[in-house]
């Protein structure tokens, strides 16, 4: 059952990035591996990271990285957490092998652990889940990566009593993961890049979001600063946003609908095609 007792995104897991690499060329398309990564700096930018959201008063626990898991740093793909229960995603053969490690992290913290390998459907867990602040409504998102028919896993292993589901379907190979194209904001606003989602979805998010809620953004703001893959933010009567990157058209209008626009560093991930979202997971909720 969706617990509405407790604040969205106010506790969030992390990986620490100690064997972040690229290698898998073409696993995305922004896995070039054009520029190397520069790991010293990926760690500092981390761990500003981590800081910003400690200041913003977030709780952060740390997963330590298993060696040659250059990955795990995106452990929003690792599960979805939902009414204390974890369920733990069935990634693409390049990541299955995150899994134990993260069933074994969940279970030590007397989470319910169910093991999304056992259907042996692609299911890359928070990558392609995303809600509403209030969480009256939830959404996956297949196509790229998760597969269709692992979104009635989702529904049928995890209790959504109180909380609407829907399903999307991506169609952008740029917007691999539901996570990369839309985001909800803390006063109800919606971040969505329309050349992600097929007609019918897009439609779906207007209506079940509101169309004077949905904010489309441009490619750039999408492709190019993965304004998506951010962190709302509720702290006390403040909103805010947590990001890389934003156009100034779309910093603007952030703020002229009440959103502090915080910015750090991030773009040795960008390397990889992730961001800030996709380096953490809601486990609070």
């Amino acid at each position: 059952m969706t617990n509405f007792g407790v604040q969205s995104w106010g506790r969030l897991l992390m990986c620490r990035p100690t064997h972040f690499d690229v290698i898998h060329k073409g696993l995305n398309a922004y896995m070039t591996m054009d520029t190397p990564v520069n790991k010293p700096k990926a760690m500092t930018q981390w761990e500003q990271l981590k800081q910003t959201f400690l200041n913003s008063g977030i709780k952060v626990d740390v997963m330590e990285n298993a060696k040659g898991l250059v990955d795990q740093v995106f452990c929003a793909n690792c599960a979805i957490v939902w009414g204390g229960k974890a369920l733990v995603s069935c990634m693409v053969s390049a990541r299955r092998d995150e899994a134990d490690q993260t069933i074994n992290w969940f279970k030590s913290r007397n989470y319910e652990v169910y093991d999304a390998r056992e259907h042996d459907l692609i299911m890359e867990g928070g990558g392609d889940f995303g809600y509403s602040f209030d969480r009256k409504h939830a959404f996956v998102g297949y196509g790229i990566r998760t597969e269709e028919a692992a979104c009635d896993l989702v529904k049928d292993v995890l209790n959504f009593d109180g909380t609407d589901l829907h399903y999307l379907k991506l169609i952008s190979e740029h917007c691999y993961h539901l996570d990369v194209a839309m985001l909800h904001l803390s006063q109800g606003h919606v971040l969505a890049y329309p050349g992600a989602f097929d007609k019918k979805s897009l439609n779906l998010i207007k209506e079940v979001c509101g169309e004077e809620n949905v904010i489309e953004i441009s490619e750039e703001d999408c492709i190019g600063n993965f304004a998506p893959n951010s962190i709302p933010v509720k702290n006390g009567d403040q909103h805010s946003i947590i990001g890389t990157g934003f156009t100034t058209p779309l910093r603007h209008k952030l703020k002229d609908l009440g959103y502090g626009v915080i910015t750090t560093p991030y773009k040795e991930f960008l390397k990889s095609g992730g961001s800030i979202r996709c380096s953490v997971l809601d486990i609070g909720i």
